[in-house]
């Protein structure tokens, strides 16, 4: 429903002529900051999001409050969310900032897990902390942006007399695809591509994404249910883990994490 709403509200302001915001660079963004420079970091992710960990100095204003709130003439100001594959939400909120007096809004391109990819500094603190991996349902991945993202296969072959394994091809057409997250591959921004694991339900997206982590590569998201999601078609049934509603979550201690 979330989601849906901010489809619309993007629509609308688009459909009036009014204009989008532009794209920012994590390199641009860091030069800006290390320089100086006056520009305003805005964090449209959620509340508990923005506590855990974000990029400092910025401000937290959730999507869903973009086009309500009242804000002076900031000038310049730099938006991202979680860049996880978020993108109607992130381009409503974007877009209904852009429209405000005073304020000149770019986007930061691949979101916040693309400025912790280049290694950016963050307001995460040292210690221990509980395992948090990125999960995305079939419903959002149907509709998310096809550039810059990419699936990557970890399911393993049907035996034989089994069903056959869905294919990708046919589940989400035009879809860049890989056998393994080393194929490395540039998106159209220069962002590092959104790589999306699936797996055959036996944990080797999980396994995966720890490997990605301990390499520094944040912009993944997992396909909660994997390969049995995908021969439903996303019908309902069980689901590894619990994702929420939105288009992509971070779920503690998923079964078979490591705590």
């Amino acid at each position: 429903m979330r989601s849906a709403l901010f489809i619309l509200i993007g629509s609308a302001l688009l459909a009036v002529g009014l204009p989008a915001a532009s794209g920012l660079s994590v390199a641009d963004l860091q030069q800006q900051l290390t320089a100086g420079g006056k520009t305003t970091v805005i964090d449209i992710r959620n509340p508990l999001a923005y506590m855990q960990e974000h990029i400092p100095g910025a401000i937290n204003i959730p999507a869903i409050l973009c086009p309500r709130k009242n804000l002076p003439r900031l000038g310049s100001v730099a938006v991202y969310g979680d860049g996880l594959g978020n993108d109607a939400a992130e381009t409503a909120a974007a877009t209904a900032l852009a429209q405000k007096p005073g304020i000149n809004v770019e986007v930061l391109e691949g979101g916040f897990a693309a400025w912790k990819s280049s290694q950016g500094m963050t307001t995460r603190g040292p210690g221990f902390k509980r395992e948090a991996l990125n999960y995305i349902t079939y419903a959002h991945l149907k509709t998310a942006n096809a550039d810059g993202l990419i699936l990557v296969d970890l399911r393993k072959p049907a035996p034989a007399g089994a069903q056959a394994m869905t294919d990708l091809n046919v589940e989400f057409p035009g879809r860049r695809q890989a056998k393994s997250a080393s194929e490395k591959a540039k998106s159209g921004s220069g962002a590092p591509p959104l790589l999306v694991l699936i797996d055959s339900g036996d944990g080797s997206a999980e396994a995966q994404a720890r490997l990605l982590k301990a390499g520094g590569m944040h912009r993944y998201v997992i396909l909660a249910g994997g390969e049995m999601i995908l021969s439903r078609h996303g019908q309902g049934g069980l689901q590894r883990g619990a994702p929420g509603t939105g288009l992509s979550s971070q779920i503690p201690n998923p079964p078979g994490a490591v705590k």
